[in-house]
């Protein structure tokens, strides 16, 4: 227990010790050395010509330095480049023809429209218990089992609306669909 100690002390004065030294470091380095773009990035300059003089090196350092915007030229566009929202359609455009050919020109027929429907049934009977009067059911859904009986709800889904002997009937709660579940007559107690 005492060399934990003493190593995580020494750990300690270690960090310490960094932080010391850093900010030592940070207090000394003196402000007036610092350097500015123009010292550190400089433009290439070719040196190999003897016939230039200084005044036009300067020139060539100016002209590195600023981008002569006269002379790029203006950009041309297409009508078609003004207009980035336009509305694009993959359907082929239709002409108008004067030839009539009935097989061609054929009404859209209308889409049949599809009843939202209740998923398939997936529980299982287990079995049935009469309490006080009152039939209620055990049932199982993948790894969840449920008992309840008429006018109770399983989980959020499904309600159950009548108990019979052959039969359990539910209700599909989002799109009020009513669903019947068939029990086999020699599970049923």
């Amino acid at each position: 227990m005492e060399s934990d100690m003493a190593g995580t002390l020494y750990r300690k004065l270690i960090l310490w010790g960094a932080l010391a030294a850093t900010v030592l470091a940070a207090l000394l380095v003196d402000e007036g050395t610092e350097l500015s773009v123009d010292d550190v990035v400089q433009p290439a300059v070719d040196i190999s010509a003897d016939r230039r003089t200084a005044g036009q090196t300067r020139q060539i350092r100016q002209t590195h330095e600023t981008l002569p915007v006269d002379q790029l030229g203006k950009r041309k566009f297409s009508a078609k480049a003004d207009d980035i929202f336009a509305v694009t359609s993959w359907e082929p455009k239709r002409t108008a023809s004067t030839d009539f050919n009935p097989q061609i020109f054929q009404p859209r027929k209308e889409e049949v429209v599809r009843r939202p429907s209740a998923p398939p049934l997936q529980f299982e009977y287990l079995g049935r218990v009469v309490s006080e009067g009152k039939i209620r059911v055990f049932l199982a859904q993948a790894d969840q089992n449920y008992v309840a009986g008429a006018g109770e709800r399983i989980g959020t889904e499904y309600r159950i609306d009548r108990i019979r002997e052959d039969t359990i009937e539910l209700t599909y709660l989002p799109l009020g669909i009513r669903q019947t579940l068939t029990i086999d007559q020699g599970t049923f107690d």
